[in-house]
């Protein structure tokens, strides 16, 4: 799937929860975030936030021990950054 930005948050990432916040921001609604990571915990965190967020994980899949997490940017969301 095609994504209309990436966030790479594999090895050392200073506060990946707030690039990743910062990224989905600029994107309008109905657009792609995609987030690499190898670390569990920050995919938990990811999980969490996107359902907090209304944003919807289209994508999920682990290679080589990194997971990629594919999301779309939720209306409600999109609503409140304006």
């Amino acid at each position: 799937m095609y994504a209309d930005k990436v966030v790479s948050c594999i090895g050392i990432c200073q506060s990946p929860m707030l690039s990743i916040e910062e990224e989905m921001k600029m994107l309008g609604e109905g657009q792609i975030l995609q987030v690499m990571t190898d670390k569990p915990d920050l995919v938990e965190m990811v999980r969490s936030w996107a359902g907090e967020n209304r944003h919807t994980i289209e994508e999920e899949h682990v290679t080589s021990g990194v997971t990629t997490l594919i999301l779309r940017k939720g209306a409600a969301a999109a609503a409140e950054a304006t």
